[in-house]
């Protein structure tokens, strides 16, 4: 039997919780810094320098993702484009040194939380402080629709292994071997009966739009709100 299943999906209204300060445009933050415009465009081409996504549409981004892997004239094009420009410290499909990252989302917004929430734990824990109030999150919505994704929806050792919950390794090695599926559906493990998506492909992340914006609050390593 073949594994993982591969099966297309439709799912509308999937949630994506992104931290506030990243959630709109960096210019806008870099406007704090400087009241003449001038200096404002200097900022920005600065920031640019090191902008994995400017980078990428410009075609000089260290892995090779390049204009062709992007998509532009949609709402929030930034903010797909980033996430897959961004491979960060590596995810559950996606390593630290992939040649991009993915679009991280879930079918419930509840999921989205929790999934968010415990990486915000461990990263206070890693700094020795066991909590924090009102992180601002912002919510897009996004209608994910495609042919050939990988389900791992059957209970199988090798599906185990890429929803361990301590490594990501099982799961970087599935997205390697299967470089041209739209994505990866599978059990949240951070939510009990919850379901996450990963997709793969820029343009599949459709009709991105604003949600809601949440302010979490962590005490004693769990979130309260």
């Amino acid at each position: 039997m073949t594994w993982p299943r591969i099966a297309p999906v439709a799912f509308d209204d999937t949630s994506r919780l992104i931290p506030g300060q990243y959630a709109s445009q960096p210019e806008h933050a870099l406007a704090d810094l400087t009241e003449d415009e001038p200096g404002l465009e200097n900022l920005v081409r600065l920031a640019g320098a090191t902008n994995a996504r400017l980078q990428a549409q410009e075609e000089r981004h260290p892995s090779g993702l390049s204009r062709v892997d992007m998509v532009f004239g949609v709402p929030y094009s930034k903010i797909i484009n980033a996430s897959f420009a961004y491979t960060g410290q590596g995810a559950r499909f996606h390593a630290a040194t992939s040649a991009r990252g993915a679009w991280y989302c879930a079918l419930d917004l509840r999921t989205a939380i929790k999934e968010v929430a415990f990486h915000r734990v461990r990263m206070l824990a890693e700094i020795g402080r066991d909590g924090e109030a009102d992180i601002p999150y912002r919510q897009f919505l996004a209608d994910v629709h495609g042919q050939d994704f990988a389900w791992l929806d059957d209970r199988s050792r090798r599906t185990r292994a890429c929803l361990d919950p301590d490594s990501y390794a099982a799961g970087q090695r599935l997205r390697d071997s299967l470089p041209a599926i739209g994505g990866i559906v599978y059990p949240a493990v951070r939510d009990p009966g919850g379901t996450n998506l990963a997709v793969l492909q820029p343009s599949l992340v459709a009709n991105v739009r604003y949600g809601e914006l949440f302010h979490l609050t962590i005490e004693d390593g769990r979130i309260v709100n």
